[in-house]
């Protein structure tokens, strides 16, 4: 029952939090039987909680970290959406331990029920674009549950989650389903040799994992990866004649580039040495000046035009009443949860679960003093609904039209910098050649 509760509570807000959510294959994990989830784990809560709203009604279960389930309010609300506690040694010690025999035992209760659990196989959570190595542990729940349930029909299932930017506000996820692992195929190995067998099942289900995130071998690029990424995506995206709407075809442009990265650090390590400050120098000044490479992008900036901005200048203009009873409706909600998460946490990895969690119930309390104030000065009760609808569009309307307003605010400086705009395009024509060599 709070389960369901919460997920239609929040069902509002996830789509507000990011931008786009997308999952390839989803129906793999809606599959008769007992399922294992093996997925990487960036983003704290977020990973799993997007997850179970893209594969609802069906319902999917996980485990976190036993020290997260302190006694009181948050510990009951864990346990009663189905969040299974599991311990490692540096999170409750030997004692911690000795706990996961009956977590171990809920686990199997659930897939005895033909349940979907998700384990983070790195066994760590963390915000980065590569796949740590996997955790023996998730052998021996797998094989342990394979004896528990003496089913055939047991299943490993990879996922890779994939952000655009996981801490940031209207960003994306993509989750990148993979095919099903029959655990029994392993089974007459575990027979002779379990411990053999562990390391032969990590050794089958890694690289299918790491196929389905964008995998930078080395931390060192990370940087220049993200670089890349925003000079070729839209770019390729085009050339290739892929949906830059598609998170799944934005995935495979994203590989690509990911790999040839990887590949020119192999090959071409002072080709990646040459490149890196240019290429840091180039976007810290955009950042500098609030700017986006497509205003520098020749393929891209066909909008920097006197005509474009007037254009664009009249629409903002029309469309500013309702900019700003989104705003007035929202504003503060929204900053109460910005100010809230960032006073609350201590690593980004739990930014957006506590954003999300917290707007939620603020967002909600916010509606619900609308609704009660407006109620008092009202003859019925459609005027306040009326005025709570109003309000709610109007801020949807909102996430579309600042950004819109911010690229009208990025045409302008162009054409008021004509000489910037010229420096920067040389410097970027010179990346552009220099990357082009990997």
């Amino acid at each position: 029952m709070i389960w369901n509760a919460l997920r239609y509570m929040i069902t509002f807000f996830l789509p507000v939090f990011y931008r786009r959510i997308e999952a390839k294959n989803i129906d793999n994990l809606k599959v008769k039987g007992p399922v294992i989830i093996a997925m990487n784990h960036p983003n704290a809560f977020t990973d799993p909680i997007y997850i179970a709203y893209l594969a609802y009604p069906q319902r999917v279960s996980y485990m976190a970290r036993g020290d997260a389930f302190k006694p009181g309010l948050i510990a009951y609300l864990l346990e009663k959406i189905g969040i299974i506690p599991i311990f490692r040694m540096q999170d409750g010690g030997k004692e911690g331990l000795k706990k996961n025999d009956e977590a171990y035992r809920r686990v199997n209760h659930l897939l005895s029920k033909n349940g979907k659990m998700i384990v983070f196989a790195e066994g760590i959570c963390i915000q980065e674009r590569r796949l740590r190595p996997i955790k023996k542990g998730v052998a021996r729940m797998v094989f342990g549950a394979y004896e528990a349930l003496k089913s055939d029909d047991l299943v490993v299932i990879p996922v890779g989650v994939n952000y655009s930017k996981p801490d940031k506000f209207r960003s994306s996820i993509f989750y990148n389903i993979g095919e099903a692992i029959p655990v029994k195929d392993f089974m007459a190995d575990y027979a002779e040799n379990p411990a053999k067998t562990y390391n032969k099942f990590l050794q089958a289900v890694e690289p299918k994992m790491k196929e389905l995130i964008t995998h930078i071998d080395d931390k060192q690029n990370d940087e220049l990866v993200y670089h890349v990424e925003a000079l070729f995506k839209k770019d390729q995206l085009k050339a290739q004649g892929l949906n830059y709407k598609k998170l799944a075809d934005d995935f495979i442009v994203l590989t690509q580039l990911t790999e040839k990265i990887n590949e020119a650090a192999r090959n071409k390590p002072e080709l990646l040495s040459e490149c890196k400050p240019l290429a840091k120098d180039y976007f810290r000044i955009l950042e500098k000046n609030k700017l986006k490479d497509w205003l520098i992008n020749p393929k891209q900036n066909k909008q920097v035009r006197s005509g474009w901005f007037v254009l664009r200048c009249i629409l903002l203009i029309v469309c500013s009443p309702v900019y700003l009873l989104g705003l007035i409706g929202n504003y503060i909600p929204l900053a109460t949860t910005h100010k809230v998460a960032k006073k609350t946490i201590k690593a980004k990895e739990f930014y957006s679960s506590i954003a999300i969690g917290g707007g939620m119930f603020i967002f909600w309390i916010n509606y619900i003093l609308i609704f009660t104030f407006s109620y008092l000065f009202s003859p019925n009760v459609f005027w306040p609904l009326f005025i709570c609808l109003v309000l709610i569009f109007s801020g949807l309307f909102s996430l579309y039209y600042h950004p819109f307003m911010k690229k009208t605010w990025g045409i302008f400086w162009v054409l008021q910098n004509k000489k910037l705009y010229t420096k920067l395009s040389m410097e970027r024509k010179k990346l552009i050649s220099l990357i082009n060599k990997f």
